[in-house]
């Protein structure tokens, strides 16, 4: 599990708002639509899964299934490069067929085309990750029990 410890501030019905730190883990979560950066960039907060209805002020362990997060970086990361590398070899074959000496310009289409449409594949399944509870960060331990709102 991916664990971060942080401060709840904000509660409503079934989760809470976590201030935590930013880290090195949080560019390949699956759940970073579920995170706001700060302005100044080195905290952020998360909508977490309060099952141990923990209340504003307590400082919460928040964690993330390895898995979850395994899946999100592929997600992240691999599934637009597929696009990309897909879009370039269609570019390809389509140049091969109807327009030979013009690769490199049906290639470099191809594969902007190809990123372009796994993004937008990418923003449809978005939705889905933030719906399911395997990606959803949780509250899994409250560490203080008093207010310590920073």
């Amino acid at each position: 599990m991916i664990e971060e410890i942080g401060t709840v501030v904000e509660i409503h019905e079934g989760w809470a708002l976590v201030r935590t730190e930013r880290s090195s883990a949080c560019a390949g979560c699956a759940s970073m639509g579920l995170c706001h950066i700060t302005e100044g960039g080195d905290e952020c907060t998360v909508e977490a899964d309060n099952p141990d209805h923990a209340v504003i002020g307590q400082k919460v362990r928040v964690a993330v299934p390895t898995s979850g997060f395994l899946k999100g970086t592929f997600f992240l990361y691999l599934f637009p490069l597929i696009g990309l590398f897909s879009g370039m070899v269609a570019g390809l074959w389509f140049a091969g067929q109807y327009a030979s000496g013009r690769e490199d310009l049906f290639a470099a289409a191809g594969a902007l085309l190809g990123l372009l449409f796994f993004f937008a594949l990418q923003r449809l399944f978005n939705k889905r990750f933030e719906r399911n509870k395997e990606f959803r960060p949780r509250i899994v331990e409250v560490l203080s029990t008093g207010f310590e709102m920073n």
